[in-house]
């Protein structure tokens, strides 16, 4: 054998030395394998490792050199690609840490035929404050000065949006606006936007999820683009978990329920409106109404369903009519949906007999649609890397790296099926004054005590150990 033949028979087995430990590394550092399965890969790495090295020093005939090369290199490139999933995995972990702030979006808006084009323009002039919010103030205040009136109704803006000079308001009090009053966006313009990040109050818990049950609030944010900004939280759903049984409860909260917003007085308020002051107000405003504990929070928006939903190929659900809205159809019996779909599927109401009631039944056949498939066998060795890299920047949460790794572990150690149900509260449809929105008279869902009491029953019952046939 020549020189650069050996040469380049060594250099093959150190990169197959180096690939294989990094990669039984790569392996014991994610820690989501059960120990019965760790210790069989790990040990059978190392066998490999002690073999292809005796074989390396041993063999001498030129053709069972190459052999063992050619393996090696298979056995390389095998590494490479286990160690890209393990590194996307830790990555797709690691990234979940960082994402505990929220973004509120604030508008300043002139008249449509106003002479100011830009923020600047504004310079000692008198701007117009709805719902004033003091870091916001203070942060409009670092870029211009300004003449300070406040507004404390939606009619105020209406009425004054031609008599003083701009309005400074939340991007999410301006869309409640313009959903309320229509033709009101066609005549004012956004000459800037101002952003503002503020941290999550609600803590990370560390709770060994994969031996306590727990409560997830599932918010779907009424928005597109980042997930940080805060925004009407139109759907609200309670995922109760309970991994000792295998069952899984999902409550759905109707977004005009009319409840009083934690740490408020005087007005309520619909629940999509807690949302406006983010996934803390929603969480704790729900915990206080259903009279639970809510341990966690997983966020998502529009772009979150569209992304998750054309990843795994599209979904399946089953209606019970055939309905059409927006340019989309639907027929009775099952729907493949593809992510455009689902999200309009999850979000139509006006058509549906049962309104934001049977909204919310779509929502949770979405949900489950999408529980089933992404924990396939099939969609995860096919779509596993783009699920992670779909997910990582379209999703927030409070759960830990440590408490989902530990879930997946033990899933993995039983391979059990989930029994997945529903339920929903309900309640009698009307009109009021919302505190986000005074002065106005809106559309609202007085809460059915009954089923309120009876939500936090079968919650309870999961928490507690029961299955939901024997609640």
């Amino acid at each position: 054998m020549s020189k650069i033949a050996k040469l380049l028979y060594t250099l093959i087995h150190i990169l197959f030395l180096i690939a294989v430990i990094y990669l039984g590394v790569q392996i014991f550092t994610l820690n989501i394998l059960p120990n019965k399965y760790l210790f069989v890969v790990l040990g059978s790495l190392l066998i490999i490792l002690i073999l292809f090295t005796l074989l390396f020093k041993k063999i001498k005939k030129l053709l069972l050199k190459i052999l063992l090369g050619i393996i090696e290199i298979i056995i390389i490139v095998g590494s490479i690609f286990g160690i890209t999933y393990l590194q996307d995995t830790n990555n797709f972990f690691n990234n979940l840490k960082s994402v505990q702030t929220e973004t509120d979006v604030y508008y300043v808006i002139v008249n449509k035929d106003s002479k100011y084009k830009q923020l600047d323009d504004l310079e000692n002039q008198e701007i117009g404050l709805y719902m004033e919010n003091k870091k916001a103030t203070k942060r409009l205040k670092e870029k211009i000065d300004f003449k300070q009136t406040n507004l404390k109704t939606p009619n105020e803006i209406i009425e004054n949006i031609n008599k003083i000079d701009a309005i400074y308001l939340n991007s999410s009090y301006y869309d409640l606006i313009c959903e309320e009053n229509q033709g009101f966006d066609k005549r004012v313009r956004i000459i800037a936007k101002i952003f503002i990040e503020t941290k999550s109050e609600i803590d990370n818990n560390e709770m060994d999820i994969a031996k306590k049950p727990f409560n997830i609030l599932i918010s779907g944010i009424d928005t597109n683009g980042s997930i940080t900004k805060t925004s009407r939280s139109d759907v609200n759903i309670i995922m109760t978990v309970n991994p000792n049984t295998n069952e899984i409860l999902l409550t759905h909260i109707p977004r005009d329920y009319y409840v009083q917003l934690h740490g408020t007085t005087g007005s309520k308020d619909k629940i999509t409106h807690a949302g406006i002051y983010g996934v803390d107000m929603s969480l704790k405003t729900i915990e206080d109404f259903l009279d639970i504990d809510i341990q966690y929070y997983v966020r998502v928006n529009f772009t979150t369903l569209i992304k998750i939903v054309d990843i795994i190929g599209g979904i399946d659900v089953e209606s019970d009519k055939a309905f059409s809205e927006y340019g989309y159809s639907y027929k009775k019996g099952i729907n493949h949906l593809n992510g455009n779909q689902a999200l309009m599927y999850s979000r139509i109401r006006h058509v549906l007999e049962g309104g934001d009631r049977a909204r919310g039944k779509h929502q949770e056949q979405v949900i489950t649609a999408i529980f089933q498939k992404i924990t396939s066998s099939e969609v995860l060795l096919k779509d596993y890397n783009k699920i992670l890299s779909g997910l990582s920047d379209s999703l927030q949460t409070n759960l830990t790296p440590n408490d989902m790794k530990a879930f997946i572990k033990k899933q993995l150690d039983t391979m059990k099926t989930w029994n997945i149900n529903s339920i929903s509260v309900d309640g009698t449809s009307s009109r009021g004054n919302c505190y986000s929105m005074p002065g106005r008279d809106l559309y609202i869902m007085i809460p059915n005590q009954s089923t309120v009491d009876n939500a936090h029953k079968y919650i309870t019952g999961i928490i507690d150990g029961k299955t939901y046939n024997e609640i």
